[in-house]
């Protein structure tokens, strides 16, 4: 019979400590230094599923105790949304994803560039897209500007070998043992994103306390082909 394991689990909140850099030290650096109080701003670019996302969420979580601050995905952003922010103060944490759907949106670019004017001078703002700003095909060549006004870093994909070992962190956060064969398993035959991977981990996770076992290479058989 499988047992209803009690909801004890680590939540998998986006924070710097859950961020895996592998060869993104630099970026974690200046994200961290902007969260706790750095000017700004910081444009990071890279491909889906990289940790942008994760970045810029942490930044606004570890914030969030200095004082006010916000995070807009422009891929999923509403009119109320961006009200919302008008009364920003200028000494706030502004975090905006998915820059690229600004394209054929020419009053959110608008919206995007009065904000990042009205946070002048400090302009604390991580900004993170698929490209960099000479690469967005956006109308306002200001806003490009501003963009680019401070560092413009790339956060690159890790590598299978950094993938396991962030599994086998994320893991080990959770109190669930993953031995480097049962990861290199899990990449071969599992997503290759590495969001859906910790999603699929926090399955495992529970899937492991609710039938009593172990996560070895049988085990994970036999889950991946449920």
């Amino acid at each position: 019979m499988r047992q209803l394991p009690l909801d004890l689990r680590i939540q998998d909140k986006p924070s710097f400590a859950n961020f895996w850099p592998g060869e993104n030290d630099i970026v974690l650096s200046a994200a961290e230094a902007l969260a706790a109080g750095g000017r700004g701003p910081l444009y990071v670019f890279g491909p889906s599923g990289c940790g942008k996302t994760h970045l810029l969420a942490a930044a606004v979580r570890a914030a969030a105790d200095r004082g006010p601050c916000a995070y807009l995905s422009i891929a999923h952003a509403s009119d109320v949304q961006w009200e919302g922010l008008e009364d920003l103060p200028s000494t706030a944490l502004l975090c905006v994803d998915d820059l690229d759907a600004l394209v054929g949106r020419p009053e959110w670019e608008r919206r995007l560039f009065v904000l990042l004017e009205d946070l002048a001078p400090d302009r604390r703002a991580i900004l993170a897209g698929r490209s960099n700003p000479a690469g967005l095909a956006i109308s306002r060549s200001d806003l490009r500007t501003r963009l680019a006004s401070g560092p413009v870093l790339a956060l690159s994909a890790l590598s299978d070998e950094a993938k396991a070992e962030a599994l086998r962190y994320r893991a080990a956060l959770r109190g669930l043992s993953l031995n480097a064969a049962t990861a290199a398993y899990l990449l071969a035959h599992g997503p290759r994103d590495l969001r859906a991977l910790f999603v699929l981990l926090e399955q495992l996770d529970q899937s492991t306390l609710a039938d009593g076992r172990r996560l070895t290479i049988p085990y994970l058989k036999m889950i991946l082909r449920r």
